[in-house]
């Protein structure tokens, strides 16, 4: 079974919109919160639908109220890495590379249940070829 991605408020429409066009299961977070809802109502939701939140809050990872809640709801949660010098529409880039990087998404997903809190890298290798990294990061 496909999982469904949650796409957290700081990814915006388009990136969302973007993986749909892909072909992935995508839900927003606008289409079921305010914009300003706390994460761990966010997180209580998404975890009890099974879906897995996508985010570029990379201080998710050390505020301890919102790994309680990933560890407490059993939520999955990929922090997608923002790129250091980014171009237009770094966006659209980061979700077709998310996309093409399915088969290491789903391979991760599958030897690690919820809950979790894991960070998704594109790293380039000196060919120019594209190297896709899911790591799993303590929460503890």
């Amino acid at each position: 079974m496909s999982p469904v991605f949650f796409c957290d408020r700081n990814l915006g429409k388009r990136f969302a919109l973007e993986l749909r066009k892909l072909g992935l299961s995508v839900e927003l977070h606008d289409d079921h919160f305010a914009p300003n809802a706390p994460d761990e109502d966010l997180l209580r939701f998404v975890a009890s639908r099974g879906w897995v939140v996508l985010t570029l809050d990379k201080r998710m990872r050390y505020r301890q109220e919102e790994k309680a809640a990933i560890l407490h709801y059993g939520a999955g949660v990929i922090l997608l890495s923002f790129p250091k010098n980014p171009q237009k529409d770094w966006l659209l880039v980061l979700a077709s590379e998310f996309y093409q990087a399915q088969s290491k998404v789903r391979a991760f997903l599958q030897r690690t249940p919820p809950p979790f809190l894991a960070r998704f890298r594109v790293d380039p290798s000196k060919s120019g070829r594209k190297h896709y990294r899911m790591e799993a990061i303590p929460l503890v």
